[in-house]
This record gives C-alpha cells, structure tokens and sequence, in this order.
C-alpha cells in the first residue's frame, strides 16, 4: 500500500471515530477537535488545518481585535453572532473561548450550583426577616447567572461540535466515495478530492450509500447510484458557475459562436458549458474537455430517460460503475483546467 493511501485509510478511520464518538455521545468536543485535526494532517488540508489550529490554539487578538484573517475563518465556522446594543442597533460579535475551555467553564459553573443554597440557614433578631430577604435574592441571582453562563456555554459548545462533525462527515463522505473506483482513476483522485470537500454537506450526503449501493444486486440500488451521481453533476455545474461568473445578472448566456444558450433554473449543463467556454477562453493550452463534457452529458441523458421511464431493472452493474467514473473523469478534466488557469493567471 502506498504512503498516500495508507493516510486516506487513516483518516477515513479517523472520521468514522470522530462521527461515531460525537453521535454516540462518547467523545467530548475537544477528543473530536483533536481527531479533526488528525484528519487535516494525513489528508494535508491546508485550509482545514489553518482552521483548526485557531480552534486548538486561538483566534489571535492584536490591540483589542481579532486579527481578520482568523475573523474571517471563525465566521465561516459558525463563530460569530449578533446582538443589540445600547442604541438597539444590530452588531457583530464573535466567541473566542476554545472547546476546552467551555468544557471547563460548564464543567465549574455546574459544581458552583451546589454552592448556592439557603438549607441550613438561620437567624434570629429584629434583622432576622431583612437578612433572610437578602440572602434568598442573592442566592437566586447567583443561581440564575450561573444558568445564564451553562447556556450559553453549552450552547457554543453544541456549535462547535457541528462544525467538527461535519468537517469530518464531509471527509467521510468524500472518502468513501473516492474508495469506490481508487484502482481505476487515482491519477484524478487527489485533484478532485479537495474540491469535493468543500461542498455543502447536504450535496455530500447524496453520495454516502454509492460504496453499500455498489456492493449490492439489487438493481433498484444501480438506480439511486445514477440518481446520486446526477445530483452531484447539477449541484457542481451550479456551483463553479457562480464562481466564474459571481455577479451574472441575466438568464441568458452568449457563446463565442454568437448562440445565446438559456442559463436560468435547472439548465445546468448550459451553466456547465458557460464556464468551460470561459475557462477554454483563458487557456493557453487545448482542452478536450468541452467534448468530454458533452459525451458524459448525453450518455447520462439517455440514462436518465430509462430511469424516467420506470425502466429501473434495466439498469446494470457496469452502468452504475460507469456513471461514477465518468463523472468523476469529467469533473477531473473540467478542475484540472480550472486549475491551469489559476496557475497561468499566477505566474503572468
């Protein structure tokens, strides 16, 4: 086994722990951060592991302020909140307590309840009914204050370990998926892996179940693989369009042959199209990409008709394993020259 697929094993394994320990509630939020981490280090995320050594170490405060790099990172991680101030106008804030230190913090603020009691008070006198008063409201305000700081700080803490858990379930995700066809196209594996990563996870669970769907007779199962795999060629369409195109206000799209192809909706192949013309556009080199695109598109569309159809006993083994790989060869292509673009605009 090489040295990179024994550290996708590990961290696969590594995944699954974290996502297991925190569903099964056998794991606190700092044992899944530091998992998390480990998942960083063998995959070398580098953007996940800038992340996450803020989380372990903390968000860096120069003169008051939290740098706006780390800012930035923590946003995007669920960090940041909202409240009124004194003039009732809507502000941005942002926690910095790291895991353990809420863990900590609850931890304390729990046992402290125990300290605020009345039993085994007394008093006698003239004073006797004022101090009682007195002590029965401070009781009940350090009790309340405490309350206030459990919420809040388990609040954070169940913020945090969202973010840990997804992190890793996207992993996971992006993984085991990868595992399904690692022999037939590992040249394209580690190119398009990073991308898959930083998809919404709600995209990655539609691929959780090829690797079990793969493994199983059931032709209806070799359905649900062509349906996951469509799922993911519209939502990536959509997504590296708005990256070329961040600000494309109409529904319309003109080509460089003068055709207008319609952009709006569901047409996500036009949308797909769009981007590869732009990027052709930018390269210095050629591409087969466009025809790649258009092969796998129309092989999938007779696919799909079957499918809309009812057709399902129809479809095969063969064509489920083919439907994964052309989609991941075709993304492959279409990020390698996105990637070629990037490099040539770099290096200008």
């Amino acid at each position: 086994m090489s040295d990179f697929s024994s550290k996708r094993g590990q961290a696969l394994a590594a995944c699954e722990k974290a996502i297991n320990g925190i569903e099964d509630g056998i794991i606190t939020v700092s044992g899944a951060l530091l998992l998390c981490k480990k998942i960083a280090r063998l995959l070398n995320d580098q953007e996940g592991m800038i992340w996450l050594d803020y989380e372990m170490n903390g968000y860096p405060v120069i003169d008051g302020h939290i740098v706006s790099e780390a800012w930035q990172v923590g946003v995007r991680h669920g960090r940041s909140f909202s409240l009124k101030d004194e003039n009732g106008k809507r502000v941005d804030r942002f926690f910095t307590e790291l895991c353990g230190e809420l863990e900590a913090n609850t931890q304390s603020f729990k046992s402290a309840l125990n300290n605020y009691s009345t039993q085994g008070f007394s008093v006698a006198g003239d004073y006797a009914a004022l101090a009682t008063s007195n002590l029965t409201y401070a009781v009940s305000a350090g009790t309340n204050n405490l309350l206030r700081n459990i919420k809040i700080a388990e609040k954070r803490l169940e913020i945090l370990k969202s973010q840990y858990y997804d992190y890793a379930l996207k992993w996971q995700i992006e993984l085991s998926f990868g595992n399904v066809s690692k022999s037939i196209f590992a040249d394209y594996q580690e190119r398009v892996d990073s991308y898959f990563a930083r998809l919404p996870v709600t995209t990655l669970q539609k691929l959780n179940a090829i690797e079990d769907m793969m493994q199983d007779d059931n032709p209806e199962r070799y359905a649900q693989v062509l349906t996951s795999c469509r799922r993911l060629w519209s939502e990536i369409a959509r997504l590296l369009f708005n990256e070329a195109f961040p600000h494309y206000q109409g529904s319309k799209y003109k080509t460089v042959s003068g055709k207008e192809i319609d952009i709006s909706g569901d047409h996500d192949n036009n949308k797909l199209s769009a981007v590869i013309e732009s990027l052709q556009s930018k390269s210095t080199k050629n591409t087969l990409v466009g025809s790649t695109m258009i092969y796998l598109v129309d092989w999938m569309e007779q696919i799909n008709s079957r499918q809309s159809a009812g057709v399902h006993s129809d479809v095969t083994k063969e064509e489920a394993e083919q439907c994964i790989i052309h989609t991941y060869i075709a993304l492959g292509d279409i990020l390698r020259l996105k990637n070629e673009v990037l490099k040539e605009e770099t290096d200008r």
